[in-house]
């Protein structure tokens, strides 16, 4: 836990708050959190909030403590709330010109002189690591990126968790590289169609369609290739972002692909609406972002694809055998080559007997996402009963195929010792088959008597 964040928690405890926050001044206009402690599920932290019209803003554009006892304002005018929470007490010390720590409550209808004193000394403490940061990052410059990917993960840890939104994810990738807005595109039926768009209106680019040869935003998936457009480039002033008489005018425009093995789907880009120039450092950082929102909305798209064929078993979320099977055979009958993976796990009926069927069906759930992470995310994972799993992959690498088929088994082993499960009972059993090279017989009976090339992780 960071320092600041550590004070946060002292704060947040001592002051039996509701909220505690720690909001630093981005530009001239708005205040970022910097840190946080809450049990509100209203707070958002990735959204920045206004200078103007807010108390935290009056705090930093006065440069002076707000104390209200009996808080009787419009909640709305704290800024970080998205809805109304019954708040008693609310407290706004300046950090010097540099932000605001706001401490408000539910609890109590007031602070005493002594916790508002004590509060200077937190300040005090707040100031100096926030010098310390300083001095850290203009001597180490190149740590700078390193805690910039570690940011993008913890986002997309939080994005896979669903404690944030896409949209987050977005604004997130604004602050990288000091843009106005930003937007993602995906394609369907052959045209990219705006599913998010920040800093601009959403009802006037969300759920529309791309000009297939005209646009901007299409020609980065069709291209399958960075598209990172000079300030004022002439190619913005000539085609659309998104579709004739749309209205945009972006003065620059950082465009990068969306893609499942190497087959672009999708768009995400950053823009620039006046005369801020976006931050040519954060490339390397947005594109670790398109990297990651590669795989989420790979993820998203495959398994609503599922969903809408209403094929998930309930024990694993996988796809139901007997849809599982369709596809194989259409894939067959269509003459297409592709793997077929086997992953067993012995002894599940044993499972049942000594630890009982929620560790079971627990253990099984995991064994399904160690499988799901593993593999990319169009193939299609379904469960024949038991623990045995089956994946079909477009992937025809059987050197890759063996190697993922390794991971799987050495991460479901490790997952079964940390749950103190015995060795003699960690078995796995995996085989991969490519189709049609190895041949195939009937379908079910190569299923049933695992008819192909094998390759054992386990006893």
């Amino acid at each position: 836990m960071a320092l600041i964040d550590t004070i946060s928690n002292l704060i947040f405890n001592v002051y039996e708050a509701y909220t505690v926050a720690v909001f630093l001044k981005e530009g001239n206009t708005t205040l970022k959190c910097r840190s946080s402690m809450t049990f509100s599920t209203h707070f958002n932290k990735t959204q920045t909030i206004q200078i103007e019209n807010t108390l935290p803003g009056w705090v930093v554009k006065h440069n002076t403590q707000l104390v209200i006892p009996n808080f009787d304002k419009d909640e709305s005018t704290l800024g970080y709330y998205t809805s109304t929470e019954g708040i008693k007490a609310f407290m706004g010390y300046p950090i010097e010109d540099r932000g605001v720590l706001v401490v408000d409550s539910k609890k109590k209808w007031g602070f005493t002189d002594k916790e508002k004193k004590m509060l200077h000394l937190f300040i005090s403490m707040i100031l100096e690591e926030l010098d310390r940061e300083s001095v850290f990052f203009k001597e180490n410059e190149g740590l700078a990126e390193i805690y910039n990917e570690r940011r993008v993960f913890h986002l997309f840890g939080e994005l896979w968790r669903g404690n944030i939104s896409v949209k987050d994810v977005l604004l997130e990738g604004l602050g990288f590289c000091g843009g106005d807005g930003a937007f993602i595109g995906v394609e369907e039926d052959g045209l990219v169609s705006v599913v998010h768009v920040v800093g601009v209106d959403p009802t006037l680019y969300e759920k529309k369609r791309c000009s297939r040869n005209e646009s901007i935003a299409a020609m980065v998936v069709n291209g399958g290739r960075e598209l990172l457009l000079p300030f004022n480039s002439g190619l913005l002033r000539e085609r659309p972002l998104f579709f004739t008489g749309e209205g945009l005018r972006p003065r620059q425009l950082f465009g990068f692909p969306l893609t499942a093995e190497d087959t672009p789907y999708g768009v995400v880009g950053f823009i620039s609406l006046t005369e801020k120039r976006l931050k040519e450092e954060s490339i390397p950082t947005l594109r670790m972002v398109a990297n990651l929102l590669s795989l989420y909305f790979s993820f998203i798209l495959m398994k609503e694809y599922v969903k809408k064929a209403q094929s998930f078993e309930t024990v694993t979320d996988s796809t139901q055998f007997p849809i599982f099977v369709e596809k194989v055979t259409d894939f067959i009958k269509k003459g297409e080559r592709f793997s077929l993976l086997s992953v067993k796990i012995k002894g599940v009926r044993r499972f049942n007997e000594l630890l009982g069927f929620e560790f079971t069906n627990n253990l099984l759930k995991r064994v399904s996402e160690i499988i799901k992470f593993c593999v990319d995310g169009y193939s299609m994972i379904s469960r024949r009963g038991g623990g045995h799993f089956y994946v079909v992959s477009k992937n025809r690498d059987r050197n890759k195929m063996q190697n993922i088929l390794k991971i799987i088994g050495y991460t479901i082993k490790k997952y079964m010792a940390e749950q103190k499960i015995e060795d003699c009972y960690r078995g796995v059993e995996a085989w991969v088959r490519i189709l049609p090279d190895d041949g195939f017989c009937d379908l079910w009976e190569f299923i049933d008597k695992k008819n192909g090339k094998s390759l054992s992780t386990g006893e």
